[in-house]
C-alpha cells in the first residue's frame, strides 16, 4: 500500500530534469556521486543551468544509472534528516 508520505518522499527525490546545482545543493550527500563518477560537476559554472540528464549526456552515462545513484545518496540526506542528524 502506497501512503501519502511515500508519495511525498518520492516527489521529494531528484529527477532528470533538475539542475546539477539544485541537486546539490537540495541533497548534499550526491556531491560524493558526482565526485566518485569523476564529473566535475562540483564547483562548475554550469551546474545551476545543466540538468541531470544533460550531465549523464555529457559524460556517456545512462541517465537512468545515474539518477539512481543520485536517488540513493539523496534518499539518505532525507534520512539523516528525518532522524534529526541533517
Amino acid at each position: 500500500m502506497t501512503t501519502t508520505a511515500d508519495m511525498n518522499a518520492r516527489s521529494e527525490m531528484p529527477s532528470l530534469d533538475h539542475s546539477v546545482e539544485e541537486i546539490m545543493a537540495r541533497w548534499p550527500a550526491t556531491a560524493r556521486v558526482f565526485i566518485r563518477r569523476k564529473m566535475a560537476c562540483v564547483g562548475c559554472i554550469m551546474a545551476p543551468f545543466q540538468t541531470l540528464a544533460a550531465a549523464a549526456r555529457s559524460y556517456g552515462l545512462p541517465e537512468s544509472e545515474l539518477l539512481e545513484e543520485i536517488q540513493n545518496a539523496a534518499s539518505g540526506d532525507a534520512t539523516a534528516r528525518a532522524k534529526g542528524l541533517g
